[in-house]
């Protein structure tokens, strides 16, 4: 018997083998993620899953491929050696690989890192992010008691590369909080800020809540209270940041004590193109100095918009500019954007002809009192957070049912 090939397709054959050789390749790495654990009851020498943890990030780090998660268990740790040095600092976790998560194993038991006994014969960065290093998530833990001795400052996160932190706490430390430099961005959601500042009065004024000096960094639902310097700082940014429904409130440590320093380069480079920042539904009360302010940007610093400004001693709202990146001379701000924003009780200061201003509480139509308002009682923006990290139920600054105000501000 002869049997006949006739005329069938060796190219599409070849076509389809090839095809189910990529489906079954890549569903092989897919299955290669894997799962690391840490404990404080951990050891080093463990092999990092659940039964049988590891103590550090450090080892969970060099175990991890991009793509696993690294889940830390719940309870205090500390007593951590320095991962890495150069010149300036010491970095107590240094993290090199790219696309990995490092995760509470449950937010009904939110782990601490405690760094009281971190040397700081160099500045501390608890947490550092490598320039080039992209992909990093970091989801429900507490940062605390990082230390700056005689240094200009320390850090709780160091952000070079690419990271998300979501649902971060850092406290009760002599360090910044949030801290993207250099080339760094990223997205910080649900976190806090607060008790960070120090009797140091050179670091003092160098700790910040959140600082975004890198190449832009969004801020979603982030509070900062009672911090050294500034709750917010963009100075020296090279790309646009946005802070979206944050919270800033009661910085009167000693620094510069702004709730969002937004824009300026001081003696910094200006980049070719400066940077124009979003700062849409944030709140800031009862700061030192200015609540919102433009921080003498050489050019337009934000789109300022549903934001309101509650009890600032310096002023609610400060848009002082520079002429130019070449003209260092101060002027009332000519080319801000501010729509449906509120102040009360605080001063309006450096609007100058050409910015744009519609609709906020202090136009002439409007008649901002009291009694607009449900609360006037700041404090409860410190109240605990609600569910997965939201923001809390609060009523101060929220308005009264047919107040003028009805369609501006946060609330």
């Amino acid at each position: 018997m002869r049997i006949s090939l006739g005329k069938f397709n060796f190219t599409k054959l070849i076509a389809a083998l090839a095809f189910l050789f990529a489906i079954i390749f890549f569903a092989d790495l897919t299955a290669y993620a894997a799962d690391w654990y840490v404990s404080p009851s951990g050891s080093d020498s463990n092999s990092g899953t659940y039964s049988s943890p590891f103590a550090s990030l450090n080892k969970a780090e060099a175990a991890a491929s991009s793509g696993d998660t690294v889940y830390i268990m719940g309870g205090t740790y500390k007593n951590f050696t320095v991962e890495a040095s150069d010149s300036n600092y010491n970095y107590v976790h240094q993290f090199t690989k790219s696309n990995i998560t490092y995760r509470a194993y449950t937010s009904k038991n939110v782990p601490v890192f405690d760094f009281s006994g971190t040397s700081t014969s160099k500045r501390v960065a608890a947490f550092h992010v490598k320039s080039g290093v992209t992909g990093v998530t970091f989801l429900c833990f507490k940062v605390t008691n990082v230390p700056v001795g005689s240094q200009k400052q320390s850090e709780c996160f160091r952000i070079e590369g690419n990271a998300t932190l979501n649902q971060i706490t850092c406290y009760n430390s002599n360090a910044n909080g949030f801290y993207f430099c250099n080339n760094g961005t990223g997205n910080v959601i649900k976190c806090d800020a607060y008790n960070l500042y120090t009797s140091n009065s050179t670091s003092n004024s160098n700790t910040d809540g959140f600082g975004a000096h890198g190449k832009g960094v969004t801020f979603t639902q982030c509070r900062a209270w009672a911090c050294g310097d500034d709750g917010f700082d963009c100075i020296t940014s090279k790309g646009a940041n946005t802070f979206d429904t944050c919270w800033a409130y009661n910085m009167n440590k000693g620094g510069d004590s702004n709730g969002f320093k937004i824009g300026g380069y001081g003696t910094g480079t200006v980049p070719s193109t400066v940077p124009v920042h979003t700062v849409k539904y944030c709140l800031a009360a009862n700061n030192g100095s200015n609540g919102f302010y433009a921080n003498h940007q050489p050019g337009q610093a934000a789109n300022w918009t549903y934001n309101t400004a509650y009890g600032n001693k310096g002023a609610n709202y400060n848009m002082l500019e520079r002429v130019s990146p070449t003209d260092s001379t101060d002027i009332a701000g000519t080319r801000e954007f501010l729509r449906c924003n509120i102040s009360y009780n605080g001063a309006i200061k450096n609007i100058g002809s050409g910015s744009k201003v519609g609709n906020c509480s202090w136009n002439s139509s409007f008649n901002c009192t009291a009694d607009d308002f449900v609360s006037l009682d700041a404090s409860q923006m410190t109240k605990s957070r609600g569910s997965n990290g939201v923001l809390p139920t609060i009523t101060f600054m929220h308005l009264k049912s047919g107040s003028d105000l009805q369609g501006m501000g946060c609330f």
